[in-house]
């Protein structure tokens, strides 16, 4: 699935915040006290100039909406084949890429 340009993405993540915001009724000053950030930092990702993951997460919170932060990874699914091979356990580390046969 292609997403289109980082740009647009950011302004549409800052567009559902400010929704979300304003549903709740709260102001920006509001929101940024609560989550312990600047009111700029706040400005910044709803207009979609970008922002750093913490503030994010900090205003999802603040939001009430820890559930999008958890819709970002993936699904906690493993095959049984893969479980299996493992023995039941979870993989811990990547193993080394396989080298290519000539």
């Amino acid at each position: 699935m292609v997403l289109g340009k980082i740009e647009d993405l950011l302004v549409d993540i800052g567009s559902m915040l400010k929704r979300e915001r304003l549903y709740r009724n709260l102001s920006q000053k509001i929101v940024s006290e609560r989550s312990g950030i600047s009111e700029s930092a706040l400005k910044n990702l709803e207009c979609g100039r970008g922002a750093s993951l913490t503030t994010f997460i900090q205003v999802c919170r603040t939001l009430g909406k820890d559930e999008w932060i958890m819709r970002l990874g993936p699904p906690d699914e493993v095959s049984i084949r893969d479980y299996a091979k493992r023995g039941g356990r979870p993989r811990l580390r990547a193993s080394a890429p396989q080298k290519a046969v000539r």
